[in-house]
């Protein structure tokens, strides 16, 4: 069983480090075959982690759906059409199978090896000695890709009267076979999620797969489970701060470089204990683990604030997704995200170009409303560009500034101090 352990979509730095260093106690602990991975693109400053502490990043991926790929049989032969008839259906004898795919010799599917197929050659007495390819061959009507997502194709698998499924590439290579059993199966794939527990939130395709833990500092909105899961959830300003403890609290000390992407994450969600999420947690976890590293949590974040913003790096829609997430509370389906940007004359020279691109999110996505928190943890404050909903723009509690943002003096957080007030307005 592969087990991926995950954060959100539009990942941060606490996101994908959580999950890095999760991994490693995982590991540490006994579980097998589990991996970290990124939602979606790496964001520069946590590319700058990975850099700095000379590690390989976390892989990005777009989606965890189960492909067919995944389902392969890999005890089910396949047989070469230049074989000898008389051994293939050896090769089918001791299979056990009903079918065997067949492939020519540039290694494309050409047909199935079907005893029912081949009865007329036994009655006719004919040659066994001759190339499978000479050999009349069912052709399969249902030939899968190997990325085709299960769930658009298991109905059809489960209605076609075979119980074999041969699997080609892009190129037409044949790679293996299905069988009908393993769309009745359970998914060959589990998550553990960091930093979220809605769904909503998590990597395209977490709905279809099992999750087995939850290690979050956010609000509780996950789903009931049929089976109970490990749950680590607290008031603190980090998940890494959790995953710190948990090594405390397992006797296990992480190396210097996990130590140091665990520092990052602690010190980038909570702008260097000045969020107003920081808790005394935090901050004994961090000094634990600045003994450890050998470096400061001030060097750390320093380093990350000189990371060009996304502003400067990416295009405005890509910007305002690089750090957002979604809603769904009182009949309102809304996102917010959040940048860091330190050089305000960069953000306001923007606004036209994010508002075109929030009224486009709220168009594809189909919002009520999309709020993007744009914060500097240099001064200690945040501007609001806010598109949707006129009523919730009007209930929250901020003052418009000349460029048309709402100012939000000493507000830094979108968890404690922004969600409240958007809920609240919507309530």
């Amino acid at each position: 069983m592969k087990t991926y352990i995950c954060g959100h979509r539009n990942p941060d730095t606490d996101s994908i480090a959580s999950a890095y260093a999760l991994a490693d106690l995982r590991r540490r602990g006994g579980m097998e075959n589990v991996e970290a991975i990124c939602a979606g693109r790496l964001p520069p400053k946590a590319k700058w982690v990975f850099n700095h502490f000379g590690i390989d990043p976390v892989k990005s991926k777009r989606d965890v759906y189960v492909r067919v790929k995944d389902l392969i049989a890999p005890d089910v032969p396949m047989v070469d059409s230049s074989s000898r008839l008389v051994d293939a259906l050896r090769e089918l004898e001791q299979s056990g199978e009903s079918s065997l795919p067949v492939r020519n010799g540039q290694g494309k599917f050409v047909g199935m090896l079907s005893p029912a197929k081949l009865l007329s050659l036994f009655i006719d007495k004919a040659d066994l000695t001759i190339d499978v390819a000479s050999a009349p061959l069912h052709a399969c009507s249902q030939i899968l890709s190997d990325t085709d997502k299960v769930h658009d194709i298991r109905s059809l698998c489960v209605r076609n009267p075979h119980n074999h499924f041969p699997v080609v590439d892009e190129n037409g290579i044949l790679i293996g076979t299905v069988l009908k059993s393993a769309f009745a199966e359970l998914p060959p794939v589990q998550m553990i999620l960091v930093d979220h527990n809605e769904i909503e939130q998590g990597i395209p395709g977490l709905e279809e797969l099992p999750v087995v833990e939850v290690v979050d500092h956010h609000r509780i909105a996950f789903a009931p489970t049929k089976e109970p899961i490990r749950y680590t959830a607290d008031i603190v300003g980090s998940t890494c701060t959790l995953v710190a403890r948990m090594f405390r609290a397992a006797g296990e000390r992480p190396t210097k470089e996990t130590a140091g992407v665990l520092i990052a994450g602690i010190v980038a969600d909570t702008l260097l204990f000045q969020s107003p999420t920081t808790t005394e947690v935090d901050k004994t976890m961090c000094s634990w683990l600045e003994k450890i590293c050998g470096e400061s949590a001030q060097y750390i974040m320093s380093e990350m604030l000189a990371v060009d913003s996304p502003l400067s790096s990416m295009d405005p829609k890509d910007a305002l997704a690089s750090d957002a997430k979604f809603y769904s509370e009182s009949g309102k389906r809304f996102m917010l995200a959040q940048l860091e940007e330190t050089k305000s004359a960069l953000f306001h020279g923007y606004i036209g170009e994010l508002t075109k691109a929030m009224e486009e999110a709220i168009s594809k996505d189909k919002l009520d409303f999309v709020a993007l928190m744009v914060t500097d943890p240099v001064r200690g404050d945040s501007e609001l560009l806010f598109k949707g909903d006129a009523a919730v723009l009007r209930a929250l509690p901020y003052r418009r500034g000349p460029h048309g943002t709402l100012l939000m003096p000493g507000v830094l957080s979108r968890k404690k101090q922004l969600l409240p007030e958007i809920l609240s307005a919507i309530g």
